[in-house]
Order: structure tokens, then sequence, then C-alpha cells
């Protein structure tokens, strides 16, 4: 199949070239001379698409017009016919037929895949629309999930790094970290801060924003491109060697008092989640996995942190895996704007999504940075006389994003707790009682299908129960 794309591709490539040599039809037809159109668009509301992108848009085109499509209505259709977030998105669009379609990475595969979008390729050579100017991998990795083509593009990411208080490590002579590290890397240079301090006044070396365990894990494992479950997404497959190895840094990290973590006790329903980066303010954790809109926090500490005193810090990437050193697990692409295949108003959907992700727009949103990044680099390429290089330099891994498999994948209501609780279980075991990882993944597997398989019994006796 790939293959195949790649010859596309080629063809079209081709195609290009001849059209532009002998003076071809235009990708698109122009707008008339009014500048007039009308397009559909779905974004999350009327109000936060004209403060996001609408009012700008129409400064330069004040003769096209929009009907905003709220898509706050998916979650209602959710939990009123038991269904995944996929299926009524789907069904949503198929609904009210949108021009321009914002989307996510799992849904924008699908939709390319059905054949409901628009391929940007003959359209973006025509018109030469700028691509160098993205951060590494962003193209590459839209035309991955369009097989080889361009359906869509990304005008924003986000992403997690590594905070550090650079007068912790002068004070207690510990070099900083650096970019690139690996975990291992990482979890030996946090446990150099182990045994600073006591009571209400140990040190800890790193933490991230939530400060739970099975979300350390969880993050070890990222890197590492793991998987929960198995590639059909029937089953879970804990019981290998990259999950071992990710239980053992693990452990040991939190055994060795290298990071700080809020509990090894079981969540309970409900449970709010309080960030935990008051830690790093206090001066009391050393580093920080936190994302990039925790830059925000910093940048306004007086606020976020009134009762603390002002803390110096700068930040690295976040984690790399060594066979992929130039990946990040932690950047991820936002939204994509991509135009429906079946559009009658094309050449107006192009003009917003070019518009949208255009250098005007990424300068714009570098100016009043709240946590989303450009994905044109040149446009933030440093905040507070700190380098932004180490939320540009990493190419989005592939498959970031994805460890639990993606919205393919049929994850009951109320299963992640459950599944969560039993590995805070086994990692308290391992902690507390030397328990080795080789027992620890093969008690998570076993109990984690169990209840996977009672937690999707359950979810299918209510669906039936609700079609009565």
């Amino acid at each position: 199949m790939k293959k195949k794309w790649k010859v596309s591709i080629l063809l079209l490539a081709v195609i290009s070239l001849l059209g532009g040599c002998f003076g071809g039809k235009p990708a698109l037809e122009e707008l008339d001379s009014e500048g007039k159109g009308k397009i559909k668009v779905l974004y999350y509301d009327e109000g936060s698409f004209y403060s996001d992108y609408g009012n700008n848009f129409n400064v330069k085109y004040p003769n096209i017009e929009f009907e905003v499509i709220s898509t706050g209505t998916i979650y209602q259709d959710m939990q009123e016919n038991g269904t995944s977030y996929e299926e009524e998105y789907l069904k949503f669009i198929e609904k009210h037929k949108p021009d321009v379609i914002m989307t996510s990475s799992d849904s924008f595969e699908k939709l390319v895949e059905e054949g409901k979008l628009y391929n940007l390729d003959t359209v973006i050579e025509q018109e030469k629309f700028d691509l160098d100017g993205f951060m590494p991998g962003s193209v590459d990795m839209l035309r991955e999930r369009g097989g080889g083509s361009l359906y869509g593009l990304a005008p924003y990411f986000h992403a997690s790094v590594i905070y550090y208080n650079p007068d912790m490590f002068r004070e207690h002579h510990i070099d900083p970290p650096r970019n690139q590290m690996s975990w291992k890397e990482l979890l030996e240079l946090s446990s150099r801060f182990a045994g600073l301090g006591s009571g209400d006044d140990q040190i800890y070396g790193l933490a991230d924003e939530f400060g739970q365990a099975d979300g350390m894990l969880f993050n070890v494992a990222l890197s590492s491109s793991l998987r929960v479950f198995d590639a059909k997404g029937e089953k879970i497959t804990f019981n290998t060697d990259g999950w071992k190895e990710a239980m053992e840094l693990t452990a040991k990290a939190i055994r060795d008092k290298g990071i700080y973590t809020a509990s090894l006790e079981p969540e309970k329903e409900n449970t709010m989640y309080y960030l935990q980066t008051e830690q790093f303010f206090k001066g009391k954790v050393a580093m920080i996995l936190g994302s990039s809109w925790l830059m925000s926090n910093l940048r306004n500490q007086a606020v976020y942190a009134s009762d603390s005193e002002e803390i110096n810090w700068d930040f690295v990437t976040a984690p790399v895996d060594p066979a992929a050193p130039e990946e990040s697990a932690f950047t991820m692409l936002s939204s994509i704007y991509a135009i429906a295949a079946d559009s009658p108003n094309k050449r107006a959907a192009w003009e917003f999504v070019k518009f949208v992700n255009g250098p005007e727009m990424a300068k714009a949103a570098s100016r009043s940075f709240r946590g989303e990044l450009p994905t044109r680099a040149d446009a933030m390429t440093e905040v507070d006389g700190k380098s932004m290089e180490p939320f540009y330099m990493l190419r989005p891994k592939a498959s970031s994003g994805s460890l639990w498999g993606g919205t393919s994948v049929n994850i009951p209501d109320g299963f992640r707790m459950t599944f969560s609780n039993i590995i805070i279980k086994e990692l308290k075991a391992m902690v507390e009682n030397g328990k080795s990882a080789e027992e620890a993944v093969a008690v998570i597997e076993t109990e984690g299908n169990a209840a996977l398989q009672q937690a999707r019994e359950a979810a299918k006796a209510k669906e039936q129960a609700g079609k009565k």
C-alpha cells in the first residue's frame, strides 16, 4: 500500500510540474471579484472560533462568511448512545457536512482512510505555500498519517520538557540536566538529590505535574513506544521486557527517593488531581516534567506561587529513547485543519486553512503565548531571553500519545482507574516488599485482562439496556 501511495505522490508532482509549464488549470477556482464566500467550520464553539481565528481572518477577507458547527454535542451523543468519540465524530461530520474540519491526529487518519478529506498537495505546489518553515517532522508526520499525501495542516503543537532550577544544582554541586537524556540517565541524575533535607524539607530530584506513581511509569513507557494493548486492541500485553524495565526504573527511583510521588495508595472514584508544581515553586523539587503551559505559570510566579520566593528556571528536552534520540514522545500536534473532499467551497476553505497555518497567525500566537506553540519554528525563538530550542529541536515521535492505542481501542468507562490501581499496588509491592519486576508485570497483565473483560461486559450490558 505504501508503495502505491509513493507512486501516486510522484505522479501528482509530475502533473503539477507539467501544469506549471503549460499554463495548466489552477487546482482550485479563484474567489469571485468581490472575494465573497461562505464556509462551514467545525470548531469547539462559535465564540472561541471568532476569538481564535475568525476575527483576524475577516480583516483580510471581509466578504467570507462563517457558519460555525460546534462539536460540543458529540460528547452528549456518546453518553446517550453508548458509543465511542470516533464513531459519533464521524456521524457528526456526515450529518453537518462542514467545509473545514478541525480534527485530532487519530480521527484525521480515519478520515483519510475513508476518503473524506481533500488532498492539498497540488494546490500547495501551485501556490508555493511554504512548508519549510514548519518544525522538523511535523509535515512528515501528517504525510505519514495521510498515506504519503498531505490532507491537513496543524498550526500548533504542545510539548513537555524538563524544567529545572539551576540554583539548586549549583548549590549542591550537581551537573544540570542536558538535552536528549534517556530516562535512565535522568533518573540517575535525580537520585543525586536523595537524602538532601528531611521531613517537610525533603528535597527530591524529579516530579511530574501530577505526582502519580503510575503517571511516572507511563511517562517512562511512552518514550520507549510501549503499548498497554496488543495490536488489535483486544487484550492487555504487559508481561514484556519493555514494561519490566520501565517498572524497575520507576520502582527504584521511588524507593531511592529520587522522584516525588504523591502516594502509593489506590485512587478513588472522582479523585481530584492537583498539580504538583507547588513543590517545584517552593524549591523542594529540582526538576519537573511539565507541559508548555507550565511556562506561563513560571513567567507569572507572583500569581501562581504568591507564598514562595521567585525561583530561577530553565528547561531542556524531555527524555528520549536512546534508539531514536532525534524524536520526542512528548511532542504532539494539536488540532489539524483539513478540507472536506465533498466541499463545494474548497477555495474559500483553502484560504482559511492557509491563513490559519500561515506566518501571520504564527507570529500573532507567539505574542500572546498561553501554552500552545506555533508549528512555524521561526515565530517563537525565545521567551524571556530563554531559547525555545528544546521545544523545537526534536521531531514528534510517529506513535506519540498512543500508549493506549488511540481512539480505535475500546476502553470502557472506569477501566483506566481500575488498571492504574493494579499498577500502583504492584509498584508498592516492589518498593516496599522487594517484589520482582517479573512477578509484578505478570500480575498486572493477568489482573488487568480480567478487569478489562469485566468492564467491557458491563458496558455491553448497559448499552443493551439503553436500547430497550
